[in-house]
């Protein structure tokens, strides 16, 4: 019996999970489309529960398989990504035009160092350079880098990097003035690369 038939017979117009099981339940039935669906009308509230909660458990069944093969797929993706992240061989990546966590480190723990506020640091750079104090943005971090065997490069993290002060010669800022970036390191302005 096609859809169309059932509707047209009995005015219920059910979902197709609704279908399916009244077509099972159809090809079950002793008797013609006509009969069913008087069948189905008379008896609409005990046929039309039952049809309602096998559909539904078919739902769910399909919803339950459903879920376990995402599960799987997850857990499928994360074992490729870990294979992934072994093949590309990622190592930390450290600009040498750029100043060394290794330097800042040492003027950072060196005796008499001290942190500059940001308008300490802003007045220094117009100081010593001329820098327009209201362009200036001082910050206080560089990202951190890796890069794979493939030389390509992706940000991991964040190092403080707080504008420092121990003498004229022995100093240091990251800082960026209109479209530029530049580190000022001992004294010496030098550009910032990303």
């Amino acid at each position: 019996m096609m859809l169309e038939e059932f509707e047209k017979r009995t005015g219920y117009f059910p979902t197709m999970k609704e279908y399916e099981v009244i077509e099972r339940a159809y090809i079950h039935f002793e008797g013609d489309k006509d009969a069913f669906c008087k069948a189905y009308k008379k008896n609409e509230g005990e046929i039309a529960r039952m049809i309602q909660h096998e559909a539904n458990m078919q739902t769910i069944n399909e919803q339950n398989e459903i879920e376990k093969l995402v599960e799987s797929y997850k857990f499928r993706i994360a074992e490729l990504e870990k294979a992934l992240e072994r093949e590309q061989e990622w190592k930390r990546y450290e600009d040498t035009d750029n100043v060394s966590q290794a330097d800042y480190i040492k003027l950072r723990t060196a005796s008499g160092t001290r942190a500059l506020s940001d308008e300490e640091a802003k007045e220094l750079l117009f100081d010593w350079f001329g820098f327009a104090k209201e362009k200036i943005k001082i910050y206080h971090c560089v990202p951190v880098y890796e890069v794979n065997r493939h030389r390509q490069l992706r940000k991991v993290g964040e190092l403080d990097r707080f504008p420092l002060y121990n003498a004229t010669d022995w100093n240091y800022i990251r800082f960026d003035c209109g479209r530029m970036c530049y580190e000022l390191k001992d004294d010496e302005l030098r550009p910032y690369l990303h």
